[in-house]
């Protein structure tokens, strides 16, 4: 490895740093974070190691992504304001507003080309939050293992979802990157759908990574045995193979690319986006939960 190799990357990571100390850390407290509860609950974002590939496209002088001229690569995120505080507000919120997404844009000069994959449709079987609380009627050991299947119903969204994104994020891209990243989204497959590593998110940071930028995307949730809900006690696992559930989550997703624009790496297209009359088939997205 060259110094100049082994500078950026030593550069990479303190801006890592930065950006927990600027606020990833201390801005997921109120929602995103929990530390272990007397009752077992917790909840925790996973950071990456290294924010930026050795590889990235970087200003020498800042540090920051750059790119060839008319190529970016957006990142949508349709956050539904889960809360993580603890296990009651979490199952509260979850059953209020199930539905989550993110998606990107790929545009060139030419060309702007907006997907992302879609699934747990409850066509064949119920959707993911529907399961586990049909378990829990039914008395089932274990309602929680239901988020381990993975969904035969996964689809290519092409075209806008009905609903408007909450945070859009720009990042300029290189030439050679978009066309990693066509390539990737075109040959991907997208009939299966798997709450815990193959959602919509884990498609969007996939590309994110062929961009050279590494998303903190994912969250670990532990689970209490059993927890009062509604006046009762609900059991939520009795095979501790089922504590912990790691996934990836467009509310974790979206607060790391808010920190991101507010430290000058990539920027804010939100209005941007908003302002767009564009047209496409719409498809309804959703993670894992609804």
């Amino acid at each position: 490895m060259n110094r100049k190799v082994a500078e950026r990357i030593y550069r990479a990571c303190l801006l890592v740093v930065v950006l927990l100390l600027t606020g990833v850390a201390a801005g997921c407290t109120h929602r995103l974070h929990a530390s272990m509860q007397p009752d077992g609950w917790s909840a925790q974002p996973i950071v990456s190691a290294c924010r930026f590939a050795p590889d990235a496209d970087l200003d020498p002088a800042t540090g920051t992504p750059v790119g060839d001229e008319g190529y970016y690569l957006y990142i949508l995120t349709e956050a539904a304001d889960w809360d993580f505080s603890d296990e009651t507000w979490f199952l509260f919120s979850i059953l209020q507003r199930p539905s989550a997404h993110s998606w990107i844009i790929l545009e060139s000069p030419w060309n702007r080309l907006e997907v992302g994959h879609t699934g747990n449709f409850g066509l064949e079987t119920p959707r993911y939050h529907e399961g586990v609380m049909q378990r829990v009627r039914n008395g089932d050991p274990n309602p929680i293992a239901y988020v381990w299947q993975t969904m035969s119903d996964g689809q290519f969204q092409i075209g806008k979802p009905p609903r408007p994104p909450t945070f859009v994020w720009r990042l300029p891209i290189t030439r050679r990157r978009h066309q990693l990243i066509y390539e990737y989204v075109m040959q991907r497959k997208y009939d299966q759908f798997d709450v815990r590593t193959n959602n919509c998110s884990d498609m969007v940071v996939e590309t994110a990574a062929l961009a050279g930028i590494n998303l903190i995307h994912r969250i670990r949730l532990t689970f209490p045995p059993e927890t009062k809900f509604l006046g009762r006690m609900l059991r939520v696992w009795t095979d501790p193979q089922y504590r912990i559930l790691e996934f990836s989550t467009p509310e974790v997703l979206e607060e790391d690319l808010r920190q991101l624009a507010r430290i000058g790496i990539g920027s804010d297209a939100t209005e941007w986006y908003l302002t767009l009359n564009t047209d496409g088939a719409l498809m309804r997205g959703r993670i894992g939960w609804d």
